[in-house]
């Protein structure tokens, strides 16, 4: 991937990403972005707006994604994903990052493959057992005990998929 810098958007830096879809969260990407091999920060990204921020653009809160052209080339070879930080005392951090179009496409073929979009399902009452256990000062052993549930099952698989910039700079 790459990231703009500066103010207007002249100049881009090359940036380490990754992109991950676990079957047992269908709904969502996760973008892990890394400098010097150390994990800088992750975010979680809806599958539906990643597929169709390839083709028009969509989003109007923190996640904003478009189609973009590469330097000297059509308009769509590039993804523009655009991510709003929480405010601050000194503003509102902001990122505005380019993936080839192509390298996402083929990301979310294989997410596809793992759970075809339309057949997502999640388990209510793991959700909100979840939910309640993570947000509880109380520790798990203390816990009053958990609702049975029916079995819902996902593929194990979790593919990955390294972003990088196949197109001529």
């Amino acid at each position: 991937m790459e990231l703009e810098t500066g103010e207007d958007g002249a100049g881009r830096a090359p940036l380490s990403a990754e992109l991950a879809y676990a079957a047992a969260d269908p709904f969502a990407v996760t973008m892990t972005f890394y400098c010097d091999g150390d994990e800088v920060t992750r975010w979680r990204l809806d599958r539906q707006q990643l597929a169709e921020g390839c083709r028009y653009p969509v989003g109007e809160g923190d996640v904003r994604i478009a189609p973009a052209p590469a330097p000297g080339a059509a308009r769509g070879t590039r993804v523009r994903v655009e991510l709003l930080g929480t405010p601050g005392p000194a503003g509102r951090d902001r990122a505005v990052l380019y993936a080839a179009t192509a390298d996402v496409t083929a990301f979310l073929a294989t997410a596809h493959a793992v759970v075809p979009p339309g057949e997502e399902r999640v388990c209510l009452d793991d959700l909100v057992s979840r939910l309640v256990r993570e947000a509880s000062p109380v520790s798990p052993e203390a816990s009053s005990p958990q609702v049975s549930s029916p079995e819902v099952s996902f593929p194990e698989a979790t593919p990955t998929f390294p972003v990088e910039d196949h197109l001529p700079r």
